[in-house]
């Protein structure tokens, strides 16, 4: 095998890995950017790695709701703090 078959295969290797673990890592607390780096340097140990990573935790949009509201009952954060939270909350949905 010549060098720079090897030197390809090696490259797609850590592509193939690397966009996997993008994907994966984007449900995941460590993020897409840090996985897809894990995949594209590690291989599939980087694979493992993102796997055994915990799992993002998504909070239900009532409770996020009723938190912000609690911190605007509480004088924590203003009517146009709360009013901005509450838009990215729904932006996100």
């Amino acid at each position: 095998m010549l060098v720079s078959q090897i030197i390809l295969i090696v490259i797609m290797h850590g592509l193939v890995f690397g966009v996997a673990c993008y994907f994966i890592g984007a449900q995941k607390e460590i993020g897409p950017i840090a996985s897809g780096f894990l995949g594209l340097i590690l291989g599939f140990i980087g694979l493992i790695i993102v796997l055994a990573s915990s799992r993002k935790q998504v909070i239900p949009f009532n409770i996020q709701l009723q938190h912000f509201k609690q911190l605007l009952d509480n004088g924590t954060i203003s009517e146009a703090e709360y009013n901005h939270l509450k838009g990215r909350l729904i932006e996100q949905q």
